[in-house]
């Protein structure tokens, strides 16, 4: 006998508000992750511990557990993009086409598309080897980005400055890369932006679109906070949403949310990365609070075959400033306390949680992992947002046991491997 339920692929902390988003509207959630402890997990009405990347596994699964999927859905997880497509198309279901979904995770193919179609972005070349790679940052150097092509949250990322360090990127690319497969890419400076939108009939509604704070190195691209506004003229917003238009539609993105990297330099907006996926960094929630469209519903939507894209208009908020701010340790080390305390009773918080509890490794900050967690704030102006963020922090009651970052890594390293197991 099986029970009708919503899929969602993952049970990170960026799931939750669209596990209780969808609980709200009176639907069953069943949830799918590889990894036992996690923090949304407990959320769901079904959790099945099944690597979600394995879509004839989750299948199965899904059959063991009794679950006749309703639809398919997830939030922030560039991981669940591919397979949600996929598993979405096995089980007859809406979703995003197999073909976008590929495009929109691989970065050469998508850099590629980007090159056919015009839309401005990186010079950048594939590379499989230290010799592909060298030989790519003797076209693209003096300064390169090198990553994996199939990676995400950062993971794998180095800013390469001089041929010398090339080799020692790579190799860090490669440990994190599941296909073998780099990118090197051309360096871009200016300042980083977030665009959220969707895709609905091949029309592009542009939602919102924040400055991307950046942690400073060694991090590489690691977002601190997601800001709105993003202090940009009406004049080049426009240009940073006609850029992500460009690439969603020769990504081939429909009946989906698009997720953009642009960088805006001196010789105007150039594409990073567009993504099919809403953003794990609070981003839907905040768009809902400033602009006043709510992306999860949408979502929800669209994973149901709903979607009639009435409601994705922009509006004007009564606090349209505010940012999705992550808390970021001063060390790595092992959570001894990671509590929220009365941070919610103050003004302009929203939403506040942690990616890892008591018990847990905070790891190095050199990828997403090693942020812990997330405030959402509003207010009415950029210098309220800014001193009620430093109120909220301050509230914050968190204690870390400090480790050097290589034994926290291999601490971290530890704990995932044994999540992945059911062992933790």
């Amino acid at each position: 006998m099986t029970a009708p339920a919503l899929v969602v692929l993952g049970a990170g902390l960026s799931q939750r508000p669209l596990i209780r988003r969808a609980k709200e509207r009176g639907l069953t959630t069943c949830v799918v992750d590889g990894r036992t402890d996690r923090p949304a997990a407990a959320d769901a009405d079904t959790f099945v511990h099944q690597d979600f990347s394995d879509v004839p596994g989750t299948i199965a699964a899904l059959a063991a557990a009794g679950v006749e999927a309703l639809g398919v859905c997830s939030m922030g997880s560039e991981q669940a993009v591919v397979p949600g497509a996929r598993l979405a198309e096995a089980l007859g279901l809406p979703g995003l086409p197999v073909t976008a979904a590929l495009a929109a995770t691989d970065k050469v193919v998508q850099r590629g598309l980007y090159r056919d179609h015009g839309v401005p972005s990186a010079g950048f070349a594939p590379a499989r080897s230290l010799a592909d790679a060298l030989a790519a940052y003797d076209v693209l150097g003096p300064r390169v980005i090198i990553k994996p092509t199939d990676g995400a949250a950062q993971r794998g990322v180095s800013d390469v400055q001089s041929r010398d360090e090339v080799a020692s990127a790579v190799e860090h690319a490669l440990r994190e890369s599941r296909s073998g497969e780099l990118i090197v890419e051309e360096h871009l400076s200016g300042l980083e932006y977030t665009v959220n939108a969707f895709v609905l009939g091949g029309v592009f509604h542009p939602v919102s679109v924040t400055l991307r704070e950046l942690a400073p190195a060694p991090a590489v691209g690691i977002c601190v906070a997601h800001r709105h506004p993003c202090g940009r003229s009406d004049e080049e917003i426009a240009l940073i949403v006609d850029v992500v238009r460009r690439a969603a539609l020769a990504i081939g993105i429909d009946a989906a949310p698009v997720y953009a990297q642009v960088r805006f330099g001196a010789d105007g907006p150039r594409m990073i990365e567009c993504g099919a996926r809403l953003g794990g960094g609070s981003d839907a929630q905040l768009a809902q609070l400033v602009v006043g469209v709510d992306l999860m519903e949408t979502v929800l939507d669209a994973a149901l075959g709903l979607l009639d894209g009435e409601n994705l208009a922009p509006r004007a908020m009564p606090e349209p400033h505010g940012h999705s701010r992550f808390v970021i340790p001063t060390a790595p080390g092992r959570i001894v306390r990671a509590d929220e305390g009365a941070v919610r009773e103050l003004p302009g918080v929203h939403d506040v949680g942690f990616f890892h509890h008591a018990g847990q490794i905070a790891p190095p900050l050199w990828s997403a992992s090693g942020r812990l967690g997330v405030l959402l704030m509003t207010a009415a102006s950029d210098a309220e947002l800014d001193a009620r963020t430093t109120h909220a922090l301050a509230a914050l009651d968190v204690i870390i046991e400090p480790m050097e970052p290589a034994a926290a890594a291999a601490a971290w390293n530890d704990q995932v491997a044994r999540e992945r197991e059911g062992l933790a």
